[in-house]
């Protein structure tokens, strides 16, 4: 009798104990709807978060609170790059999703792990993870996540060497997105249409489609989105010179992004002010900004964006005529570039590697790096601006011929 009531109360207590915890998780969702700073609390209370999100998440019964806190956290803690164990969340609820026949929550967690796994590097699998939320998206008439997924689809086209692709996708969301008066994917389809200008080296229109952008998400008020719109801007300002710009946008949020924690896009304003630092000729101002960036890109592991960290790093060693620091910088950016398919930032990388053996007089492994880049860059040669750096190195080769 004795045993039997003791393990009543265990099991009694267990679930009081259970009870607790859902309450407590949904006090914390409560909290961060109400909050009039959510980004501060969530870098306050992160922990406390992240064991409401893990509470909620083990029952189906409580899944709807578990998704609701997601939503909620995933724009802000992103910047976070805490992306292996939001991998695990996400996949979870993915799971829970599918179980319970949620296809727009399915779509959702599909295409976040396609976010977490683009920013890992994983380009396939993030556009297969892309590719399945579109389709769930159109199924279940969510125009703006349909359209959101395909500005992704379309940036990873380009990446991929699909420039044309890239674009034309984009102009099409754009149309679709005026049509139904649906300025959030008009503003996401302009935004990645900016960066896939801004790479291909169209800086007219990247400001033209950035500045839309930016516009937009300060109408919707989406401050996350703004953010990464004004790193945008104040990469393609740094490119032109409007250095008054680029010190106005970049020191309001240079505040912002280190009060928040967000790493991530913190790292990406340090790369933009190192270029602008380069582009003046003030090498060490630049290195110094890179390294930063090198450093906060020690707690993300974000690949694509280190490797153009590296690039520059071997750009500006290669100037201040640190020749051992610049190949090894040089050589780390071409193995990532090469790892994921990117050929021309691969390409751009060797050409500049070939600066550094130029300015060595190191004639023969020179005309070897260049030759390298050349044939490489042959699958993009009808891309007007890999058209270009391929002429400029046909012509360096020529020269020394």
């Amino acid at each position: 009798m004795a045993l039997n009531a003791a393990i009543s109360d265990q099991a009694h207590w267990r679930t009081v104990l259970e009870q607790q915890k859902i309450a407590n998780a949904l006090r914390w969702l409560q909290i961060l709807e109400s909050s009039e700073e959510p980004i501060l609390l969530v870098r306050e209370d992160y922990d406390n978060f992240l064991r409401a999100l893990e509470t909620t998440l083990q029952k189906p019964e409580t899944f709807d609170i578990a998704y609701k806190l997601s939503q909620l956290l995933f724009p802000i803690v992103f910047g976070y790059a805490d992306w292996d164990r939001w991998l695990v969340y996400l996949n979870q609820a993915l799971h829970t999703s599918q179980t319970l026949k949620l296809r727009d929550k399915e779509a959702r967690m599909l295409e976040q792990i396609g976010d977490i796994l683009y920013h890992k590097g994983d380009l396939d699998r993030a556009e297969e993870s892309y590719q399945t939320a579109s389709q769930l998206y159109e199924n279940t008439d969510s125009p703006t996540n349909y359209y959101r997924t395909l500005a992704m689809l379309a940036t990873l086209k380009d990446l991929q060497g699909d420039v044309d692709e890239g674009i034309i996708l984009c102009q099409k969301i754009i149309i679709l997105a005026t049509q139904a008066k649906d300025k959030l994917a008009l503003a996401n389809a302009n935004l990645n249409l900016s960066n896939i200008y801004r790479r291909t080296r169209h800086w007219k229109r990247a400001l033209e489609t950035a500045k839309k952008a930016f516009s937009l998400y300060g109408e919707l008020g989406h401050s996350v989105f703004l953010t990464k719109a004004s790193i945008t801007l104040i990469a393609i300002w740094a490119e032109s010179g409007n250095w008054e710009e680029v010190n106005k946008l970049s020191s309001e949020l240079m505040g912002l992004l280190t009060e928040s924690g967000d790493v991530y896009r913190l790292s990406q304003l340090k790369n933009n002010l190192g270029s602008v630092a380069y582009s003046k000729r003030n090498y060490k101002i630049a290195e110094a900004a890179w390294q930063e960036a090198v450093q906060l890109h020690s707690q993300i592991q974000e690949p694509m964006e280190l490797a153009g960290i590296y690039n520059n790093l071997g750009m500006v060693y290669t100037q201040l005529e640190e020749w051992d620091t610049a190949e090894e910088m040089l050589l780390k950016a071409i193995t990532a570039y090469r790892r994921f398919g990117d050929v021309f930032n691969w390409a751009n990388s060797l050409d500049n590697l070939a600066d550094l053996y130029e300015a060595l007089e190191q004639t023969a492994v020179f005309k070897q790096t260049l030759q390298e880049a050349i044939d490489g860059l042959q699958v993009l040669k009808d891309t007007p601006h890999a058209n270009e750096l391929l002429d400029y190195m046909q012509k360096r080769l020529a020269a020394v011929e």
